[in-house]
C-alpha cells in the first residue's frame, strides 16, 4: 500500500462502480463534514498504466464528489491534492470487488444495487460466508438479493420507483417474466397486494392443462374447467399424477437436447441465472431444463456455466419438488391436529399446560403496566406485580432478577421451551401462573374513551371481583392539576373540603392542588375517620366508577344513581 498526494483533477470515477445513483443531499452533508473535520479516510485508486495520467477511483467516489463540491464552491483550492491509497497491478476484477465491498459497507445501497453488487462478488468466486463477512450482509439477505436478479426490467423499474415494496418484489421474482408482468399489473392496481397472495398467484396450487408437455391421454385423473373451458383455465385435480407425468416428459426433453448442446442440466424448482451467462458469439454452450414449482417447464439454451463457489449454487438452487405436495401436507396436519385435540380433551392437565405455555411464550401486559411505570404511578400495584412475578420465577426454577416482571416475560425462547417450563409446575403452581398471566393482560379497551357500557366485559369483571376504586385510588397532584379552577371548586364542595379551603378563592391553583392532594392522602391513611373526613375519603370522580359516568352526557345508569344516593 502506497499513500501518495494526488491532484484532485487527476482522479476519475470508475465506470464500474456498483453505485449508480448518488444523493446530492448526502454528498452535501459529507462535504460539510470534510470541511469541518477534514478527510478522515483516504481514497483508493489504481496506478495509471503506460502513458495514462489519470487515476481511476476504486473506492471513495462519494468522498471525491464531496471534495469536488467544496472546490466548486470555493471552499477548497482548485489545485487541491488529496492523500490516495494507490494500488499497483490491480486487475479490473480486483478493483470492482474492492469497490463493491466498500459501497455495501459504507453507504446504504438500494436493494437492486445490493443485488448487483452481490452478483459481482459471486462472479469473483466468493462463497456465501465470504460475501457475508466482507459486506456485513446476513446469509438470508444475500439469498434474497440474489433472487432480485431474476426480476424483469419492468419489475425492477417498479421497485426502483417504489410502485411495489421489496417484499412484493421478492414474491414477484418467483415467476418467469411473463408471470411477473401479470402479477405486477395486479399489485400496482391494488388487486393483489399481500405477499402470500402474490406467491399463490405465481406458484398456484393446481397446475393448468396449458402447462402440460406430456400426452394428455396418459393422465387418468379428473379435470376442473371453467365455463369457457380454455386450456389455461382448466386444471389438473390429481396434482401428484400431473407432476409424475410432467417430470418424465421434462427428463425426456433433456435427453433430446443432450444431442444438440455441450451439456444439459435438469433442475426442479427455480432457475437462477446467477450461475450462468449467455454464450458469446462463437461459443458453444449448454441448456437447462427447469420444472418449476407451479408445474410449468422452462428451457434455457445457449448458456455458459460460471465458475462460482458451490455454496452459491446450493443457496440459489431450489429444492426438488417435495414428496408430499401442499394439499397432502395440509391433510396430514388437519388429521393429526384433530387427533391431538381429542387427546387433550381426555387430559385436562395437558390441555392447561398448552394454554399456559402459549400465554407465557406470548406474554403481554395491558398498557396500564407500562403507563404507570412511565408516569411513576401505581406504586403498590407495581410492587404487587413484581412480587408475584418473582414468586413465579422461583417456582419455575429461575434465579431472581432486579426486574422480575420483565424477566418472566422474556423467559421462554420458544413455544417448546415454554411448555418445558410449565410442565415442571405442580397443579397449584400452574393455576397461579395462569391466574397471573390472565390478570396482567386484562384491562379496559379503548383507554382514550370512557367505558360507560354497564354490560361491557371490563365492567362486568370489575363488579364480579368487587373492585372499589375508593380503596385503591387517591386524588393526587397529577389528577387535580388537570382540573380547572371551576372543577376544583366542585370537588371541594362534593368532598367536604370546602370547610377547610372554602371556595378556593384566594389560593393560587398550584397551592390549592398541593393542599387538596395532601389532605386526600392524609385521610386515606387514617384508621379511624370523623364523618367529614370519611366524605373526603369516599369521594370519587364519576368516571372512576364501573361503568364510568360521562359528565358530558345526560344519561345516568342505575349504578350512578345508587352511588349518588349512597353518598
Amino acid at each position: 500500500m502506497t499513500i501518495e498526494m494526488i491532484p484532485l483533477t487527476k482522479l476519475r470515477p470508475s465506470t464500474d462502480n456498483p453505485r449508480k445513483a448518488f444523493d446530492d443531499t448526502t454528498i452535501a452533508g459529507l462535504a460539510l463534514s470534510i470541511k469541518t473535520d477534514g478527510l478522515l479516510q483516504n481514497l483508493v485508486a489504481a496506478k495509471p498504466e503506460g502513458r495514462k495520467r489519470t487515476y481511476h477511483i476504486i473506492s471513495g467516489e462519494r468522498r471525491y464528489r464531496a471534495l469536488k463540491l467544496l472546490v466548486d464552491q470555493g471552499d477548497l483550492p482548485n489545485d487541491l491534492s488529496v492523500p490516495v491509497d494507490v494500488r499497483v497491478d490491480v486487475t479490473a476484477d480486483d478493483a470492482l470487488r474492492i469497490s463493491t465491498v466498500e459501497n455495501i459497507q459504507r453507504e446504504d445501497l438500494s436493494p437492486l444495487e445490493e443485488a448487483d453488487a452481490v452478483a459481482v462478488l459471486v462472479d469473483a468466486g466468493g462463497s456465501m460466508d465470504e460475501i457475508s463477512a466482507q459486506t456485513g450482509l446476513s446469509l438470508s439477505t444475500i439469498k434474497r438479493r440474489i433472487a432480485l436478479l431474476e426480476l424483469s426490467d419492468m419489475s425492477k423499474s417498479a421497485l426502483q420507483q417504489e410502485q411495489i415494496t421489496l417484499a412484493q418484489a421478492e414474491a414477484i421474482s418467483l415467476g418467469n417474466h411473463k408471470q411477473q408482468s401479470s402479477a405486477l399489473l395486479e399489485v400496482i392496481h391494488g388487486w393483489c397486494t399481500s405477499v402470500d397472495d402474490i406467491k399463490k398467484q405465481i406458484v398456484g396450487d393446481a397446475p393448468s392443462v396449458s402447462d402440460a408437455i406430456f400426452d394428455m391421454q396418459a393422465y387418468t385423473g379428473t379435470l376442473t374447467t371453467d365455463l369457457f373451458g380454455k386450456d389455461e383455465t382448466t386444471y389438473f385435480d390429481d396434482v401428484e399424477q400431473f407432476y409424475e407425468l410432467q417430470k418424465a416428459a421434462a427428463e425426456k426433453r433433456v435427453a433430446e437436447l443432450d444431442a444438440q448442446h455441450d451439456w444439459v442440466e435438469f433442475i426442479e424448482g427455480r432457475y437462477s441465472s446467477i450461475a450462468y451467462r449467455e454464450a458469446d458469439e462463437g461459443e458453444t454452450g449448454g441448456a437447462v431444463v427447469c420444472l418449476t414449482s407451479n408445474g410449468s417447464v422452462e428451457i434455457h439454451e445457449g448458456l455458459i456455466r460460471k465458475d462460482i463457489d458451490s455454496s452459491i449454487s446450493e443457496a440459489t438452487t431450489a429444492k426438488p419438488k417435495a414428496t408430499y405436495a401442499k394439499p397432502v401436507r395440509q391433510y396430514f396436519a388437519m388429521q393429526k391436529s384433530a387427533a391431538v385435540q381429542m387427546g387433550l380433551l381426555r387430559s385436562p392437565r395437558h390441555a392447561k399446560d398448552v394454554l399456559v405455555a402459549d400465554m407465557l411464550r406470548n406474554a403481554d401486559a395491558h398498557d396500564c403496566v407500562r403507563y404507570l411505570q412511565i408516569e411513576d404511578e401505581g406504586g403498590v400495584y407495581l410492587q404487587t406485580l413484581a412480587a408475584e412475578a418473582a414468586a413465579l420465577l422461583s417456582l419455575l426454577g429461575q434465579e431472581q432478577s432486579e426486574e422480575p416482571l420483565q424477566e418472566l416475560f422474556w423467559l421462554s425462547r420458544s413455544r417448546e421451551h415454554a411448555l418445558t417450563l410449565v410442565q415442571t409446575l405442580d397443579d397449584p403452581g400452574l393455576e397461579r401462573l395462569l391466574t397471573f398471566l390472565s390478570a396482567i393482560r386484562f384491562g379496559q379497551r379503548d383507554c382514550d374513551e370512557l367505558d360507560t357500557n354497564r354490560d361491557s366485559m371490563f365492567n362486568r369483571v370489575a363488579r364480579d371481583v368487587d373492585v372499589d376504586m375508593r380503596t385503591l385510588w387517591t386524588p393526587d397532584v397529577w389528577f387535580l392539576r388537570r382540573r380547572s379552577m371551576a372543577q376544583l371548586q366542585d370537588i371541594l364542595k362534593e368532598s367536604g373540603l370546602s370547610r377547610l379551603y372554602g371556595t378556593g378563592k384566594g389560593y393560587k391553583k398550584s397551592e390549592l392542588v398541593t393542599a387538596m392532594a395532601g389532605y386526600f392522602a392524609k385521610v386515606k391513611g387514617l384508621d379511624i375517620c370523623q364523618p367529614d373526613q370519611q366524605v373526603a375519603r369516599d369521594w370519587l370522580p364519576e368516571a372512576m366508577q364501573f361503568p364510568a359516568i360521562d359528565p358530558d352526557t345526560d344519561e345516568k345508569t342505575e349504578d350512578a344513581e345508587l352511588h349518588t344516593q349512597a353518598a
